[in-house]
């Protein structure tokens, strides 16, 4: 049996680790000097020392994993912040309003004024005096029932106002009402709960704010609950006479169809329009093209060759 000198043993293991552990505490110890001379680092409160496992051997205990994370941490400490630059909501916010005409319409602008002439010219002929498809009888009641309008139709939305109306024809009445009878009045139209905190909502602040009256311009109606671009665009139009053009599924299925947009999205059909109509023309055209497609020019079962205005604006699709 070999025996072994346990004192040489232990007195070779002190000589490998005491420098070891003394060189790792020189270099934290340098870690900490360059610190304090780094300006960024002395703006910031230096994070508490890493306690390590008592291990009995070596200056403290410190075992050398401990000071690798306290490496880590200072590393963190220094990066400099990052900057807010504004959420996405509020970048798609500033981009609606200032679009300007697609390349499509660009490239070939006299030619699609010319088309947009003619049948700007049609559909007077179809609808001399287009009425409002939403039922109201003022300002406000208009705005309840664009609100109203959204994800389902203009029919569904006039067999409901009669009874909220009855309920709550002003703002004043709306913003008293209780939320679940609006809410129980208009389930038929779906999204019933959202659509009447946003009629509670939109009424209190007309009272609170604007004496409950409907505001004129489109910046006191964005602000609104329930109340986006379209919706003031409509309000803007039909009740004050500025002139506007809101563009619902229907004209945005049309002006795509006929080769009058690149259809990219509605709020780019709505700049297209704007540059391809004159502007005289557009609160009265708006109206009229709803009208014409929902009767002669339907999304689906739509016979092109029968369209009068298909025929001959989108002649490929009516060879289809």
């Amino acid at each position: 049996m070999r025996v072994f000198n346990l004192s040489r043993i232990s007195g070779c293991i002190k000589a490998t680790t005491i420098p070891f552990f003394v060189s790792m505490r020189r270099t934290r110890a340098a870690a900490v000097a360059l610190l304090s001379a780094d300006p960024i680092a002395n703006q910031i409160k230096p994070a508490p020392p890493l306690q390590g496992r008592q291990s009995g051997r070596g200056p403290q205990g410190i075992e050398a994993r401990s000071l690798k994370s306290t490496a880590h941490v200072v590393v963190a400490q220094v990066e400099p912040p990052q900057q807010k630059t504004g959420s996405p909501a509020s970048k798609k916010k500033r981009s609606k309003a200032a679009l300007d005409p697609s390349g499509f319409v660009q490239k070939d602008i006299l030619s699609i004024r010319n088309k947009a002439s003619r049948i700007a010219s049609q559909l007077n002929g179809l609808y001399l005096n287009p009425k409002v498809p939403l039922d109201s009888a003022s300002p406000f009641q208009l705005l309840v029932a664009v609100i109203l309008s959204a994800q389902t139709t203009d029919v569904k939305v006039n067999t409901v106002t009669p009874a909220l109306f009855k309920l709550a024809a002003t703002s004043s009445a709306m913003a008293d009402a209780d939320l679940a009878e609006v809410t129980a009045i208009i389930q038929p139209l779906g999204l019933s709960a959202t659509k009447a905190k946003h009629l509670k909502g939109m009424s209190k602040m007309l009272v609170a704010l604007h004496g409950g009256q409907v505001p004129s311009s489109y910046a006191e109606l964005e602000a609104l609950p329930g109340v986006g671009h379209k919706t003031a665009s409509v309000i803007m139009s039909h009740c004050f006479g500025v002139p506007a053009f809101p563009v619902d599924t229907h004209i945005h299925r049309l002006a795509e169809r006929w080769g009058l947009s690149s259809g990219k999205s509605v709020e780019q059909t709505e700049a297209d329009l704007k540059a391809v109509f004159r502007e005289e023309l557009w609160n009265k055209l708006h109206l009229q093209l709803i009208w014409f497609g929902r009767q002669h020019c339907s999304a689906r079962a739509h016979n092109p060759q029968a369209c009068p205005v298909c025929v001959w604006a989108a002649p490929n699709r009516a060879k289809e």
